[in-house]
């Protein structure tokens, strides 16, 4: 598990799954209206009849999206701007299943109170499908608040730049009637996330990390003369929660962090963790399968082979930095299907982003444990 909290643990903010960071930055300075204070919501309904379910996150930055059809299971990412022209409206391009599509399906909504409601309109602009989604949290599923911490260290207290900002939006159980299960949660976040075990509570820690932050930042630009003191030399370091699955005591989270020193790019990854709200765990790739790694690999290169349309002769060196593709530990399940993330440089290039190899468990049988079958009753 990625120990993603800590600034000096630079992966980004700015990615998801499906490869969407040039997207996520497109968008990021759009004028976000819904709400002013960081939120997230779960949503039930339908497109095109269709019955989905839909998590909506909101930071000070960025509204963005996960959603899925119940019956296919597979996330799908969104980033919303706004639409200048409606109140309320919202637009977002939907990632395609293959890579090197030239035109993106996209959505076209209205977000008010509990409800969203638009069309989804195809890549090739021929359909349209109604959206109607309301926010709702069957038994079995959790409301959750988001707690967000922006802070900027400037370098010189005159002068605005250079500076380091550190951000953090983090996600918590709403319901604090549940003593067993604030205290699991909140230590969940403690010792997985944060990695911390000196300070009692996460806002002690994230305040903790900031100064930490700062304080090096400081140390290392110290003794620079003025003459080199620029906006280049501003840091960043950002880290965010978001929601994939909901439902069934079952909460599955995506971390992702980012953070900048310098130079071209900054740097950036996510990862995952499937909390059980009924047994009080985290299952981990081992406690989900037999770790078989050569039928596993096979099952791995397949998709990544379908990721770029690839033949099933091609070598995979024609697409990534690898001629074989084994699983990394960083998954996350849905109610279908389970998802092996790979971080920038991990099989592909920085370039190429993050790439998400989804396999059913329909072609997983073999390998689930027991345990895991009797838990998502397959």
């Amino acid at each position: 598990m990625m120990k993603w909290l800590l600034p000096i643990v630079l992966v980004c903010l700015f990615a998801s799954c499906s490869n969407n960071a040039e997207q996520q930055k497109a968008v990021e300075n759009q004028n976000i209206t819904t709400d002013t204070a960081a939120y997230y919501k779960r949503y039930d309904g339908t497109i095109a009849g269709q019955p989905v379910v839909l998590h909506l996150v909101k930071n000070s930055r960025l509204l963005t999206a996960t959603y899925y059809y119940t019956k296919q299971g597979k996330p799908i990412d969104l980033y919303f701007m706004a639409d200048s022209g409606i109140a309320n409206g919202y637009l977002a391009d939907e990632p395609t299943e293959q890579l090197d599509a030239q035109q993106q399906p996209q959505w076209k909504v209205v977000i008010t109170g509990n409800t969203i409601t638009g069309k989804w309109i195809s890549a090739d602009k021929q359909k349209t499908h109604e959206i109607n989604l309301q926010e709702a949290y069957p038994a079995g599923s959790y409301q959750l608040t988001a707690w967000e911490r922006n802070e900027t260290i400037k370098l010189r207290t005159d002068k605005e730049e250079p500076a380091a900002t550190c951000s953090y939006m983090l996600l918590r159980l709403k319901d604090k009637t549940n003593k067993d299960n604030v205290a699991f949660f909140d230590k969940l976040l403690l010792n997985e996330i944060v990695n911390d075990t000196t300070h009692k509570t996460i806002e002690e820690s994230v305040e903790a990390s900031i100064m930490a932050y700062g304080n090096g930042y400081k140390e290392e630009m110290k003794g620079e003369p003025d003459s080199n003191i620029g906006s280049w030399m501003n840091y960043a370091s950002s880290s965010e929660m978001k929601v994939v699955m909901n439902d069934n005591d079952w909460i599955v989270f995506e971390m992702s962090s980012y953070g900048y020193t310098g130079g071209a790019h900054g740097n950036y990854g996510v990862s995952y963790m499937n909390i059980d709200m009924q047994q009080k765990r985290v299952w981990k790739m081992e406690d989900i399968l037999l770790v078989d790694t050569t039928a596993l690999q096979t099952l791995l290169e397949a998709e990544a082979r379908k990721y770029y349309n690839m033949s099933a002769n091609a070598k995979l060196e024609d697409n990534y930095l690898t001629d074989k593709i084994l699983p990394n530990g960083n998954v996350f399940i849905t109610h279908t299907g389970i998802a092996f993330v790979y971080n920038p440089y991990e099989i592909a290039s920085y370039a190429q982003g993050i790439i998400s190899l989804y396999i059913p468990y329909s072609k997983l049988q073999a390998l689930l444990q027991p345990a895991f079958k009797q838990r998502m009753g397959l």
